[in-house]
């Protein structure tokens, strides 16, 4: 029993370190009355269609996986949240990086980042 809050833990631990991710099943069409498999897989963001194997950038700031059998993953490019005393952090969509800015002037960019 001493092995359920340890399993506990690492699957809180897991669920936080990967909280930006998501995982979308294939989409499954149906053809004349019988499942037909996917020719690949579709952005969940988009709906735009990606070959099996392949990887690619969203427009949002992830990058998607799709594996051999049409499931896509999603995670976030940019991380986790970003930090700096007296600075506003904001997401860059150009570079899915975080810029800092002063936090009483946003229109300046904090020393050192």
């Amino acid at each position: 029993m001493k092995v359920l809050p340890i399993l506990t833990v690492l699957c809180i631990t897991l669920a936080l370190c990967h909280g930006a991710c998501l995982v979308a099943p294939p989409q499954l069409t149906i053809k004349d009355g019988k499942i037909v498999d996917p020719d690949g897989c579709v952005d969940p963001f988009d709906g735009s269609k990606h070959p099996f194997q392949s990887e690619w950038n969203t427009e949002n700031c992830h990058i998607c996986y799709c594996d051999s059998k049409g499931e896509v993953q999603c995670c976030s490019r940019y991380g986790s949240i970003a930090v700096a005393e007296g600075c506003k952090a904001v997401v860059d969509p150009e570079t899915c990086t975080y810029k800092f800015y002063k936090a009483d002037d946003p229109s300046t960019p904090c020393p050192g980042f």
